[in-house]
């Protein structure tokens, strides 16, 4: 789905899970983030980028109930270890600022000063504490914050402020990305209206564990923190940790789940299935996006893996497809290189593997060609297979024949666009 789709289109989807009986269905709406009531957004340019916006901010003027995921890179930006420590003291916050263009990491202990500057500096325009504050940050590494007149962007930042749509907050967390990621749904549970809304950026340092990508959902759900932490971690796990671009991980991943509270419900565990369901379909929404924006790409690929002997062995497999170079570059090249494949899943390292059960195919709205079963290549249309290739959305499905376990990764082709892009990324 296109980014004009997710921000102006409004569809209904229906979702069931194996715990319902009955068909939960979503509706998108427009407006973002400002779907949710009560949530106001502004981003403005303000000098961290040449040009373009790059100073964000999402308010909450009652406060919201915050979880958060971060990168599980060994290095981590100064916000993180500031948001982290927030996170664990409190539960509630009014505003989360975002700066693009500069990752605000490895800048020694005047980068954590730093953090605790912008803060301030919001806290006191609003006329609430620094501690109600989280900040984010992403761009380029190991380059000192320039926070200059930062008092001046702020009051701009805040005389921007709108709840009517929040692609300007949406447009200002962007580096490299080349569209605008934002959607809302709308959803019931018991009867009662349920609102989810979400904003995302990334396009490239994109793989499982997350990647150089942030993203803010925001719900109108009353949960509390540590129930929205549970739930927020395993939607992570089935979207955000299962795309990748090439497979670089980042310092400053970060996905912050807030909600208004304002919708009550019984907490029980059909409603919060209810809720986990749609939590994960708009990070879904919001993953798939990142992979359809990466640096360069010209295809979205799906790797869909079935017949693993173990849930370990096919996230495996799925992933090392997803990651492999020479796959990536197959498929720009409208090349069923099936061969290719087939190394990467062996490259994985399963547990249980029969080489001799090991199906590929390759489907496009073009078609579908099988290239090998029962341990070898087959003979195959090659020019049906250049003409499935050829389509913008392509699937690799692989079935390895031994069990009933199952699953599916995001990621897209490399092209000679993403070198040229992380060449210059600097400049």
């Amino acid at each position: 789905m296109s980014e004009s789709q997710l921000a102006t289109t409004t569809t209904t989807t229906t979702t069931t899970t194996n715990h319902s009986t009955s068909h939960q269905s979503s509706k998108a709406i427009p407006g973002g983030l400002c779907a949710i009531e009560n949530v106001w957004v502004s981003g403005v340019h303000s000098g961290f980028k040449h040009r373009n916006k790059d100073l964000a901010l999402i308010y909450f003027q009652k406060g919201a109930t915050m979880a958060a995921v971060f990168t599980k890179n060994a290095i981590q930006s100064h916000h993180i270890k500031y948001d982290k420590k927030r996170l664990n003291e409190q539960a509630t916050f009014k505003a989360i600022m975002i700066n693009s263009g500069n990752a605000n990491t490895f800048n020694g202990p005047t980068g954590d000063t730093d953090v605790q500057a912008m803060a301030n500096s919001l806290a006191k325009k609003l006329a609430i504490k620094p501690d109600e504050v989280l900040i984010c940050s992403t761009g380029v590494i190991g380059v000192p914050m320039d926070l200059t007149d930062f008092d001046d962007k702020v009051d701009l930042l805040s005389h921007n402020l709108t709840d009517g749509d929040s692609i300007q907050a949406a447009e200002a967390i962007m580096t490299t990305d080349t569209k605008i990621k934002q959607a809302a749904i709308a959803f019931e549970i018991e009867g009662q209206p349920v609102h989810l809304a979400a904003i995302a950026k990334g396009s490239g340092m994109i793989h499982p564990n997350m990647g150089t990508m942030l993203s803010y959902i925001v719900t109108d759900l009353d949960l509390g923190q540590a129930t929205l932490q549970q739930l927020l971690k395993e939607s992570v796990n089935q979207s955000f940790n299962k795309i990748s671009v090439d497979g670089d991980t980042s310092p400053n991943d970060t996905v912050i789940l807030a909600s208004t509270n304002k919708v009550s419900v019984k907490p029980t565990k059909q409603n919060i299935l209810i809720f986990q369901e749609k939590l994960t379909e708009i990070c879904q929404m919001m993953a798939q996006e990142i992979v359809a924006d990466g640096e360069g790409a010209t295809k979205f690929v799906t790797v869909a893996v079935k017949g693993a002997a173990g849930q370990a062995d096919a996230e495996a497999i799925a992933k090392q497809v997803a990651t492999s170079s020479l796959v990536k570059t197959a498929v720009y090249g409208q090349d069923a290189n099936w061969g290719r494949v087939l190394s990467a899943i062996g490259q994985s390292q399963p547990d249980y593997l029969d080489p001799a059960k090991v199906q590929i195919s390759f489907i496009s709205e073009k078609g579908e060609i099988l290239t090998c079963k029962n341990g070898q290549g087959l003979v195959f249309d090659e020019d049906l297979a250049y003409e499935i290739l050829s389509e913008t959305e392509i699937t690799i499905h692989i079935d390895l024949g031994l069990g009933n376990s199952k699953t599916t990764v995001w990621t897209c082709d490399m092209t000679e666009d993403y070198i040229k892009i992380n060449a210059d990324y600097r400049s």
